[in-house]
């Protein structure tokens, strides 16, 4: 049982735990995101397809290192917590889901990075909201928490702004699957 248990009381220390667990194996997964992208543009530009512009490059990159960010929170500076015994599946899913977009283009990309962050922002506005309703909210867990929404809503508004046409019917489809789909492992790795 985690340190903080006998503050929090059993039930609601289990509670952090979990959520502590979902973000971190979300984090994980975003910076595979971003792996799985910079791979994509790798084997793009060895068959010169979908020559990539500087603006997606330099997103890619500055991206990655604001997911490392993140997941370095969850690793060094959060409450011990038990990780997830599907992370393997996290960082899979999360190159998919960088690799597959940018191979189709910047457009795909970049809307699959909205979706994304339209979820991630919900969600941790969901546990702080969760959190601060426990008899003791661990205010160092919500500040982290609230300090990486800022930073994925920025992400989300950023990928947005650099689309260069409305989303197709194939990839608004798309969007709601990666949503969808980050919604049901959310929930599957809050138990495992």
């Amino acid at each position: 049982m985690p340190f903080y248990a006998k503050s929090l009381g059993a039930n609601n220390a289990k509670q952090v735990d979990k959520e502590l667990r979902a973000s971190h194996a979300g984090e994980t997964g975003a910076v595979w995101i971003y792996r799985g992208a910079m791979v994509a543009e790798f084997v793009s530009s060895l068959f010169h397809i979908n020559n990539s512009r500087h603006d997606t490059k330099r997103f890619i990159r500055e991206h990655l290192e604001t997911e490392r960010r993140h997941l370095a929170i969850f690793e060094s500076e959060m409450p011990c917590f038990r990780g997830s015994f599907i992370l393997p599946l996290w960082i899979a899913a999360g190159f998919v889901t960088g690799f597959l977009p940018r191979l189709f283009g910047r457009n795909w990309f970049f809307y699959t990075i909205y979706s994304v962050e339209q979820f991630v922002d919900a969600h941790y506005d969901s546990q702080c909201k969760s959190m601060l309703a426990l008899p003791l909210p661990p205010s160092n867990v919500i500040e982290r928490f609230k300090h990486c929404q800022e930073e994925e809503q920025h992400l989300r508004d950023e990928a947005l702004s650099l689309m260069t046409q409305e989303p197709s019917l194939p990839m608004r489809l798309w969007g709601r699957a990666v949503e969808k789909g980050s919604s049901i492992a959310v929930a599957i790795v809050r138990l495992i």
